[in-house]
């Protein structure tokens, strides 16, 4: 359960989010069915064309995110061909085995207590969320999942 001063921070974070330069390539909703969480439709610098909606959710908005991305048309979150093929990016798994997810963290739980792996402490948690999913995209991007 989100504490009231998370929620108060993520809906102020929410505000300074939009005002980045990147944002002007994102759409930005909050995913109502839970108290953080996001949606963010983004692209690759490479491809505009190819848009990918990301759903961000934490349950402690001082640790990793759960990352997942979902159908634009269906709005399911099992479809491989929903997902970008990017460095950590496993369509085929639905998930993103990164250090700064929470999908990362549940399979590499040694992740926890390494200084090279463990989730940062970061000041603006959406704002770092965001802009690496971004980074992946403009950088790793080799097209779409697979079924």
């Amino acid at each position: 359960m989100a504490t009231d001063l998370e929620l108060a921070l993520f809906a102020e974070e929410l505000l300074e989010v939009r005002r980045l330069p990147e944002a002007g390539r994102w759409q930005l909703e909050r995913d109502e069915s839970v108290p953080l969480g996001l949606f963010a439709v983004m692209h690759p610098l490479s491809k505009p064309s190819d848009l990918y909606r990301a759903r961000l959710r934490w349950t402690d908005f001082f640790g990793p995110p759960s990352l997942k991305f979902i159908n634009m048309t269906t709005g399911v979150e099992n479809d491989p061909t929903a997902w970008p093929l990017c460095f950590g990016f496993r369509p085929t798994s639905l998930d993103a085995c990164l250090p700064w997810t929470a999908e990362g963290h549940a399979h590499h739980l040694e992740w926890k207590n390494s200084s090279a792996q463990s989730f940062p402490v970061v000041d603006a948690p959406m704002q770092y969320a965001l802009l690496r999913v971004q980074s992946s995209l403009d950088n790793t991007y080799q097209g779409r999942g697979q079924r």
